[in-house]
């Protein structure tokens, strides 16, 4: 077995929206673990909305969510590590995205609000599986409420993305990671945490070197999985700056990337 973890991103990597997985590919991770390799799921997703996907197809241990905010293990719901972005910071950023009129959407506790209900935040919580509530001054909740906020997010149109991410990038450079979970969603978190520096610390609790670790995804916010010294993969239908980031480029998603991949290193 060439690599002793294997970490994945959900969306467009491992499965798709709201909850599906290949039976075949499931097969092939089940086959891993019993030759006693470990399989990670590490996502842009609520920790409550892939767990739950997870538990339904009979996974066991520890998931990485929010980009990293949030490791727990989905069978006690322990968690292992929990960080947000700075209250001022957080409701600084809420405050910018709204004077330029962008419905905001918040992961905060592992809970869902948004500014607004638009078509857009009706399309997140289907994709997400998950519901959420109206809250109209977000920064002012931030603020008084005493929440951790694990993620903003806006949605957007495709061909406003790179502007988007281009703006607010420079605006929280430094302090906040601005970055994609698809090409209508742009998110941001603490610079403090990203998928790639959770991994990292879940492989230690393991004990494993980066050099044991294949990681793989399909966006933006998988790039941090390309700065830790793990084998990192882009499927094949990635964005350009992770399939140009990534050591190595697998089949698309609609062929199984992840089964392909435990077949050619693990299996």
């Amino acid at each position: 077995m060439k690599y002793k973890m294997v970490v994945s991103d959900f969306d467009w990597t491992l499965g798709n929206s709201p909850d599906f997985i290949e039976e075949s590919t499931v097969a092939a991770i089940r086959e891993y673990e019993k030759k006693g390799g470990i399989f990670t799921v590490c996502t842009g997703r609520l920790y409550s909305s892939v767990a739950k996907i997870l538990r339904k197809y009979g996974f066991h241990g520890y998931v990485i969510a929010c980009q990293g905010a949030i490791i727990a293990d989905i069978d006690t719901e322990e968690r292992i590590y929990s960080d947000g972005i700075e209250t001022s910071l957080a409701a600084h950023a809420v405050r910018a995205l709204r004077a330029d009129g962008h419905t905001v959407l918040l992961d905060y506790d592992d809970r869902l609000c948004y500014t607004e209900s638009t078509p857009y935040t009706d399309a997140y919580e289907r994709l997400a599986g998950i519901s959420g509530y109206v809250r109209e001054d977000l920064a002012a909740f931030i603020e008084e409420g005493n929440v951790v906020v694990q993620k903003i997010m806006v949605m957007c149109e495709a061909q406003d993305l790179s502007g988007i991410l281009e703006k607010y990038g420079k605006l929280f450079g430094g302090k906040l990671l601005v970055n994609s979970g698809s090409k209508n969603l742009v998110e941001i978190v603490s610079a403090a945490c990203s998928k790639g520096i959770s991994t990292r610390h879940l492989a230690e609790r393991y004990g494993i070197k980066p050099s044991e670790i294949l990681a793989v995804g399909d966006s933006t916010n998988d790039l941090s999985l390309t700065e830790q010294g793990f084998h990192s993969v882009s499927v094949g239908d990635g964005s350009d700056a992770l399939r140009a980031a990534a050591d190595e480029i697998t089949v698309p998603y609609a062929e199984k990337p992840v089964e392909t991949l435990l077949k050619k290193y693990c299996l």
